[in-house]
């Protein structure tokens, strides 16, 4: 037989399927990853690592703690006990005493574990008599030499997995790959990685090459951390340097300036319901410098729930049709722009704007002739849903765009809606307040305008968390409020009944709602009911022939009746913080103030997180904490809704990274020298792939 052909070194962009044990079925899981290329495999952060860098004798394996042993089986068997558990059972021994181990349901192993196999076992130690037991620990079968392996010896990492990938191919696969490490191209300067923007030193990143090899194999958990911050690093200077190159085109950009007249301000503020507070005096007035600027205002407004922003973006809206151009307000939900255009249709009564509104629900000649008049120019101000976004839906003259709960919509819709004018302003509103390291990186390429406080005539909010045993002193201030002409709302996380999560549902929590209180209407609204049934509900509810309204979160932004004053949310502990303190803003909305009413149907202790509810009403201090515990993907869902896809990068904790970054890519911009530079050339051609993943080039940006 003639000998193997060598295989050719594995090169940083060859595909993952060519690294040895991975292969084409491996690679589709790693694909799921976000893996496509050695590269990416090398970039791959551990989740944690285990520190198996002192394997112990049997005797010195300390009950109660994690350990590791290595040495020779002497017995291996596979039990299967009723109910179909399939046990597999192993024995070892060195000169010290004997080690059991024992995993179940993994029936696998028997194939390659047997008598006389040089094994690792990593787990959890308990003692049994003068034998040391291990319940499911890692396992890896060892050669009989003493050869480096990426499993012993070692702070071994453990890698993100999905379906396909166990935690061994993955680290196999890396140790494997890392014979790459050496020709990744690093495409950042060793200035960059050695000062700030002040050129004061700060700590030292080191070269990709290294900083790979440390992220998988460091000889201490702190140098793992710093070849992450190292790469996040990358990550976030590429970004950074992403949004500076759309900042700059966007003052390039030729907008419309908006004129602002003495008498224009005096007609507008007479449409104001209310006199604006000093707040909502300052975000109009960032707002208007925007919109005289001869540039287009990429602006965020946040603000807490119910503090006021809707009649800031009117106040812009107003002063785009007084100059004689179209605005488009476009928000997440049909509920919440059926909402925006009966606020708008009221404060605009007896004026000569026309109103158009265009939604899901609006089909044939009736949305024809909307979009015909949208065309004509003889709609001045367009309200609807994602509808607006439609390819027929062409605006005459389009100057402004506000975007409501702009994190319910994804990057590019914003982009497709300012598409539909020259060079539009935009601005763009949440009411779930955003963490300021989250808000840097989702809308780093837009000026912040943040809203605090309430109007006036709001009276005090309570939040309590109650147990599942605590449901009669709810009743009892369910009924009370509703003995004094109040409204009650009713959230569940789930539509109907679900045997695989075991939650209460609103459906059959309607008619439980309505058994305990037979003298009142009781009410149900979700996402399932048809549009017209589903406002109906809703409409019932604000006229107030509907008392006590059940639900799913389709109420958590829209909702504005100011008589509910009781919200009681079902399985609390299942939601996030944020969307909780969203969805209690749907009450205390009046001087008759509220009660937000968590119910915790966990057996054991309430979540700490649940009492943050009840210390505090600042939404930004709940996002943090919301952002800290859950992070930035599940905060938001932020690769649903334009967040761009770190790897490397935590937040809150990379701040400082962050910041770092953003100080490095405006040393970069400001650079006339940057363009010869052969490593920032390199790292150019990186953004602009950024940028066309983004959709920016095709944008416009």
């Amino acid at each position: 037989m003639s000998p193997a052909k060598p295989r050719a070194p594995l090169a940083p962009g060859d595909p993952v399927s060519l690294v040895p044990g991975v292969g084409a079925s491996r690679a589709e899981a790693f694909a799921r990853l976000g893996v496509a290329t050695v590269e990416d495999l090398l970039r791959l952060a551990p989740r944690r690592f285990e520190d198996r860098r002192r394997p112990l004798p049997a005797a010195s394996l300390l009950a109660g703690a994690e350990g590791t042993w290595v040495g020779t089986l002497s017995a291996v068997k596979t039990v299967r006990a009723r109910g179909g558990l399939v046990i597999v059972e192993a024995r070892g021994a060195d000169a010290t005493g004997e080690v059991r181990a024992r995993w179940f349901n993994q029936p696998w192993l028997s194939s390659s574990l047997a008598a006389g196999v040089r094994v690792l076992l990593h787990g959890p130690v308990q003692r049994r008599g003068t034998a040391a037991e291990l319940a499911s620990p890692a396992v890896e079968r060892l050669p009989d030499d003493d050869a480096p392996h990426p499993g012993v010896g070692r702070l071994v990492p453990v890698h993100p997995l999905t379906t396909g990938l166990s935690a061994l191919a993955v680290r196999r696969a890396v140790w494997t790959a890392m014979e790459a490490a050496s020709r990744l191209e690093d495409v950042v300067p060793p200035a960059l990685r050695a000062a700030t923007e002040d050129g004061s030193l700060v700590e030292p990143l080191p070269s990709l090459p290294d900083a790979v090899r440390a992220l998988h194999f460091p000889a201490e958990p702190a140098d793992a951390e710093v070849a992450r911050r190292r790469l996040a690093f990358d990550e976030l200077l590429v970004h950074e340097l992403m949004l500076g190159r759309r900042r700059a085109r966007r003052v390039l950009s030729p907008g419309v300036p908006l004129r602002f007249t003495p008498e224009l301000e005096r007609r507008i503020r007479a449409r104001l319901p209310f006199t604006p507070t000093p707040a909502q005096e300052q975000a109009m007035a960032e707002v208007r410098a925007d919109l005289e600027r001869p540039t287009p205002m990429n602006r965020l407004l946040q603000g807490d729930v119910g503090a006021g922003k809707t009649f800031v973006a009117v106040h812009a809206c107003l002063a785009a049709v007084a100059n004689g151009h179209q605005a488009a307000f476009m928000a997440p939900t049909e509920v919440l722009a059926r909402q925006h255009e009966a606020t708008l249709r009221r404060m605009l009564d007896g004026s000569d704007v026309r109103i158009e509104a265009l939604y899901g629900a609006r089909r044939g000649a009736a949305r024809a002739q909307a979009v015909a008049r949208v065309a004509a120019g003889e709609a001045d101000l367009v309200v609807g849903t994602h509808a607006v976004l439609s390819r027929d839906v062409v605006f005459a003259d389009l100057a402004l765009v506000v975007v409501d709960e702009q994190h319910k919509f994804g990057v590019r819709q914003r982009r497709e809606l300012v598409s539909k004018g020259r060079a539009p302003h935009c601005l763009v509103m949440t009411a779930t307040p955003i963490p300021r390291t989250l808000a840097m990186v989702v809308f780093g390429d837009l000026d912040v305008t943040v809203l605090r406080g309430l109007p006036p005539g709001r009276g005090r909010r309570e939040t309590v968390v109650v147990g599942p045993s605590g449901g009669e002193r709810v009743m009892a201030r369910v009924r009370e409020e509703l003995a004094r002409g109040h409204q009650v709302l009713v959230v569940y996380p789930l539509v109907e009944e679900s045997d695989r999560v075991g939650l209460r549902d609103a459906t059959a929590g309607r008619d439980a709602w309505a058994r305990a209180l037979p003298h009142h209407v009781v009410g149900l609204v979700h996402g399932k009911m048809k549009a017209d049934a589903r406002h109906a509900a809703m409409d019932a509810f604000r006229a107030g022939t509907t008392h006590v309204l059940v639900s799913t979160v389709v109420v958590e932004v829209g909702v504005d009746v100011p008589n509910a004053t009781v919200l009681v949310v079902e399985h609390a502990e299942r939601f996030g913080l944020s969307q909780l303190h969203q969805l209690r803003g749907r009450v205390g909305r009046s001087a008759a103030g509220g009660l937000c009413v968590l119910v915790d149907r966990t057996a054991g202790e309430t979540p700490d997180r649940l009492r943050t509810l009840e210390r505090t009403e600042d939404g930004f201090e709940i996002a943090e904490e919301d952002l800290r515990l859950r992070g930035a993907g599940d905060l938001f869902g932020t690769r649903q809704h334009g967040a761009p896809a770190f790897v490397a990068a935590r937040f809150p904790d990379d701040l400082p990274v962050l910041l770092r970054a953003r100080a490095a890519a405006r040393r970069v911009l400001a650079d006339p020298r940057a363009d010869r530079d052969p490593a920032l050339a390199r790292l150019s051609l990186r953004v602009a792939a950024r940028e066309a993943l983004a959709g920016d080039v095709a944008a416009g940006g």
